[in-house]
């Protein structure tokens, strides 16, 4: 009985904390500056939703906010954007992955011209981790 109570408690903790989780962000964000393009965004989580939008140069960022699944479930979302005549210059992202629950997140991908920039904090700035592909 003495290891009960702890026990008991402990696990509620774990299960009822997640509950007031803040939810996580990812954020996508248009600075084609030089051709002032479009981005297209195509979405989507390992369990099917699908979200497409297109994004207008300087318009406000591209979100999507979700809450992680519940463990032993990953949570994953994948992303393709593109930009330029036909949208000819393209990338496919994972941009979120947790294998765990995880609480406010940020994942914020940022389409410049010379490729594309990424960072998971507000304060730090982001620093460019992909060229752009072409399509042939």
């Amino acid at each position: 009985m003495n290891r009960l109570i702890p026990f008991v408690f402990i696990s509620a903790m774990f299960f009822g904390l997640n509950e007031g989780c803040k939810q996580n962000i990812v954020k996508i964000v248009n600075q084609l500056y030089s051709n002032r393009s479009n981005l297209l965004i195509d979405c989507s989580d390992n369990k099917g939703k699908l979200i497409s939008y297109l994004l207008s140069f300087n318009a406000s960022e591209f979100n999507i906010s979700f809450r992680d699944y519940k463990w032993p479930e990953e949570t994953r979302w994948s992303c393709t954007i593109s930009h330029g005549d036909n949208y000819n210059y393209y990338y496919d992202l994972q941009v979120y992955h947790a294998n765990f629950p995880r609480c406010g997140q940020l994942r914020m991908w940022i389409a410049k011209d010379d490729g594309i920039w990424f960072t998971r904090r507000y304060e730090n700035p982001p620093g460019f981790v992909l060229p752009w592909k072409t399509r042939a």
